[in-house]
Parts: C-alpha cells; structure tokens; sequence
C-alpha cells in the first residue's frame, strides 16, 4: 500500500519504546517539485483521521484502545517544503487538538522528524 491507494490504511503497528499505537502511511515515488502529490496526501491523512475519529482504530484493536495515536509518514526521500507546509497546518488544525502525534521517517533512516504545528 502507498499515500496513491487512499482508502486503504498502510500498517497498523505497536511502538513499545513510547508505547503508542502507529499508523503508518507509505510514500514511494519522488515528492517532485509541483505539489503534484498533495492531493493524495490530503486524502490519505483524512482516511487515517476519519479510521482514528470513527472509533473504527479502537474497534479493530482494542488492545491499544489506552494508546496514544501517532501518524508516521514514510517516503524514499525527504518531503519538500511544500509537503512538510501542508503537514504542519493538518498538525495544528487537525492532530494537536486530538493529541495525535505526527512524525515522518526517510525509508532506510533512523532518524524521525517530529511535525510541529505552525505557530
């Protein structure tokens, strides 16, 4: 599964180092440089927030009905700044208020990137 098939949910996996539910969203084609992917995103995202908000997340696994939530993005290389824009506004306006952590990781990197809503 990919960010291009949206009405799908990727992975569904426990993180027991923070012991938070993850839902993990793939992105395997390059974020180019139009934007041209945002649409797909956007989609994706209200898919999980729709699966996390409907109780559907909690129903389908109810052992981590006590979890915090946190979305990961995971691509083959870095968002682009207009990707990692749209992702700080759906943080603020979407996520922070429901205490939905959202992170993205390069595919083959360790290191997470932490998404802060824009001030």
């Amino acid at each position: 599964m990919t960010v291009s098939t949206s009405g799908v949910i990727d992975f569904v996996a426990h993180d027991p180092a923070r012991d938070e539910v993850m839902l993990v969203m793939v992105e395997d084609r390059s974020w180019g440089s139009s934007g041209s992917l945002l649409p797909d995103l956007q989609a994706k995202l209200n898919l999980y927030l729709a699966y996390i908000t409907s109780g559907q997340l909690h129903q389908g696994y109810p052992s981590v009905s006590t979890k915090a939530v946190h979305i990961q993005l995971r691509s083959v290389e870095p968002p682009t700044s207009r990707e990692l824009e749209f992702l700080r506004i759906v943080m603020k306006q979407h996520l922070q208020p429901r205490a939905i952590r959202l992170s993205v990781r390069v595919i083959g990197e360790n290191r997470e990137i932490e998404v802060e809503p824009e001030p």
